[in-house]
């Protein structure tokens, strides 16, 4: 029997097991050694020891292709969620914790990881402006256990200022990501000399491509909305396809801002966004919650699939010329850059010490930064991209360790703030 058994077969087996451990994710939850993403990544370590094969995106290829479009998928799955969980309605006082994220936080981060990256690392000057730009995001698929619950349950103001900080800043590394590719076309010292590639960075993938996705996300949520709460929508007719909806959103947004040469990461949040604000009949109050549920499930789905992916580039031999360097570059990330650059953006914003360095520590690096290597690989030629590989491999690891069972001591049946201040809801 066992002859009959070829690559194909194993797939499956392995597939329909991890697919059914998450069904144990509920009930093993409640234990702090749990740690869902380590163990798969565990688990995939495993089978590329007994030999399964890989997808090794260091080949090129089709292998960093199909690496590059799986977690391109799971990152605007996710994206989609965290949109349709916020209640909070965005504001400048509302979402004040998420602003200064972004616009201090992000930006302190990205110049802490290309300082090092040069100086510490020993990467070229376009090595480290990938490595800023991959790194420098919190990961909305692996923050999970630290952001909001599902719409309609309380929320704390620093839960949605981490999940609102991971369903924008996705889209914002972006623009540094384009920057990297720029450096490694061009070369550092024609950048240094010329101004033209300057002013169309900014101009072209910074301004228009930010604006081009916010308008392209919010017009196609707002207009499958409007047509999911009319009378031959499915929010009137017993929400049976949920899930439908949210996957046709999610895609739609994502191709439209794509086809225009918008970030199709905003656009997904965006979209998210402007059907959680399109104002409805009583009776459609809740659907929301079907369309998470449903979103929920396919991010899960494509998450254990990656997360024993990663697991067997690992263990097939990635970490093996790691050095001392890789892993306190990865330390300092985790323990002392992010957390400082967070705390630092928080000062002045009314909220206790404990809420701010928790929010400041748990910027959780995963999927988006597996897909942000992937791009710019097949999109510009980077000598050091093997030494990219195993830094963010290295980094996303640690995360996946240090911030999991972080999450489970310190934020198990704890609120990230005590009070709840009045909100305004959707």
């Amino acid at each position: 029997m066992l002859e009959t058994i070829d690559g194909r077969d194993v797939i499956y087996i392995i597939t329909g097991l991890a697919l059914f451990g998450l069904s144990l994710q509920p009930a093993l939850q409640r234990f702090r050694i749990f740690n869902l993403p380590f163990f798969y990544v565990l688990a995939g370590a495993f089978l590329a020891g007994l030999g399964m094969p890989i997808v090794n995106p260091l080949a090129g290829g089709w292998q960093a292709g199909v690496i590059e479009r799986a977690s391109e998928l799971i990152v605007i799955i996710s994206l989609a969620v965290a949109g349709l969980a916020i209640d909070t309605r965005a504001g400048w006082r509302s979402w004040n914790p998420t602003w200064r994220l972004l616009a201090i936080c992000m930006p302190l981060t990205l110049l802490g990881v290309t300082a090092l990256g040069v100086s510490w690392l020993g990467l070229t000057l376009p090595g480290a402006l990938l490595l800023a730009a991959v790194l420098a995001p919190t990961d909305p698929v692996l923050a999970r256990s630290v952001q909001v619950s599902p719409p309609g349950q309380d929320e704390a103001p620093m839960e949605v200022a981490l999940t609102a900080e991971a369903g924008l800043n996705d889209g914002l590394a972006f623009p540094f990501v384009y920057f990297a590719i720029h450096a490694a076309t061009l070369g550092a010292a024609t950048m240094i000399e010329g101004e033209a590639w300057l002013w169309s960075w900014l101009g072209f993938d910074v301004l228009y491509r930010v604006a081009a996705g916010i308008v392209a996300g919010y017009g196609v949520g707002w207009l499958l909305s409007t047509v999911t709460f009319s009378p031959i929508g499915d929010g009137s007719q017993g929400a049976w396809n949920a899930v439908v909806v949210i996957l046709a959103s999610t895609l739609l947004s994502y191709g439209v801002a794509e086809a225009v040469d918008g970030y199709g990461f905003l656009a997904v949040f965006f979209a998210a966004r402007a059907g959680r604000s399109t104002p409805r009949h009583p009776d459609h109050d809740g659907y929301e919650k079907y369309v998470h549920h449903g979103a929920e499930q396919l991010e899960a789905i494509l998450l254990a699939i990656l997360l024993l992916w990663l697991g067997t580039f690992i263990g097939a031999g990635t970490l093996f010329d790691v050095t001392w360097r890789d892993v306190g570059f990865a330390l300092a990330l985790v323990f002392v850059l992010r957390p400082l650059a967070g705390y630092v953006a928080l000062i002045g914003h009314r909220c206790n010490p404990e809420e701010r360095r928790s929010v400041a520590f748990f910027g959780i690096r995963g999927m988006g930064s597996i897909f942000y290597i992937a791009y710019a690989q097949t999109h510009a030629e980077f000598t050091d991209i093997e030494t990219l590989w195993r830094i963010v491999g290295v980094t996303i690891l640690v995360s996946i360790v240090v911030h999991g069972y972080a999450a489970n001591v310190l934020l198990q049946g704890e609120d990230l703030i005590d009070a709840h201040p009045e909100k305004d809801r959707p």
